[in-house]
């Protein structure tokens, strides 16, 4: 089993940390990221957390492979100068597949790719380096999804569509047919894009009307309670 060492000390990095631990597919040795973040005793979930600066000298890169668990700050800026950070160290970037996700054996995808539970990616679909793809979300036929993009839960991208590099879908996002969206840009829970758009584009969906009652006068009126 390959030894793993995860950068980051987060959020994602638990999530991962606690998927990864499930499904037994790597052997985690330990965490690194960069020396503000270090938890305090250098340890975390009982392993050996260290900077990144000086990960080398702990887990040594013919040794150990790496995976990439940060959020999507910057726009995913962040995930990829840690990624390209890692590989300029001699790091072999490592993926996680989670064993509920359906992915068939045509899946085509790059470096440090994360696939969580019940995602579906269908026949012709590639994915680039560094792509997040969190619960349950489809990539249909022969989509393409470019380096660095993060599509949180219930996000479709629909088939022959294309996402350009860096991009953010939030949940429930939904990419239509044969549409192409340009890197770096940003679209908010719930947004539906069926026509291409430019890079740096951003969509933001219009949240569920504020109703004028409180709950419980609401459940009264409407005879639940």
């Amino acid at each position: 089993m390959t030894d793993l060492v995860i950068f980051g000390t987060g959020k994602v990095a638990e999530v991962l940390y606690r998927y990864i631990g499930f499904d037994r597919s790597y052997n985690i040795v330990g965490f690194t990221c960069d020396a503000e973040h270090l938890p305090a005793g250098g340890r975390f979930h009982g392993l050996p957390a260290v900077p990144f600066a000086a990960v080398e000298a702990s887990f040594p890169p013919d040794r150990c492979a790496m995976l990439i668990a940060v959020g999507y700050h910057r726009l995913n800026a962040l995930r990829a100068a840690k990624f390209a950070e890692a590989k300029a160290k001699g790091y072999r970037l490592a993926s996680y597949v989670s064993s509920r996700a359906f992915v068939g054996d045509w899946l085509e995808m790059g470096e440090n790719c994360i696939i969580l539970d019940n995602v579906g990616i269908e026949p012709g679909a590639r994915l680039g380096d560094n792509v997040a793809l969190w619960s349950n979300v489809t990539i249909g036929h022969h989509a393409v999804i470019g380096d660095h993009c993060w599509l949180a839960a219930h996000g479709i991208v629909g088939g022959n569509a294309s996402l350009g590099p860096r991009c953010f879908l939030g949940l429930n996002v939904t990419i239509g047919h044969q549409t192409t969206i340009g890197a770096d840009s940003f679209l908010g829970a719930g947004a539906v894009a069926t026509k291409s758009a430019a890079a740096n584009s951003v969509f933001i969906g219009r949240d569920t009307e504020l109703f004028r009652l409180d709950s419980k006068r609401f459940l009264q009126i409407s005879k639940m309670l």
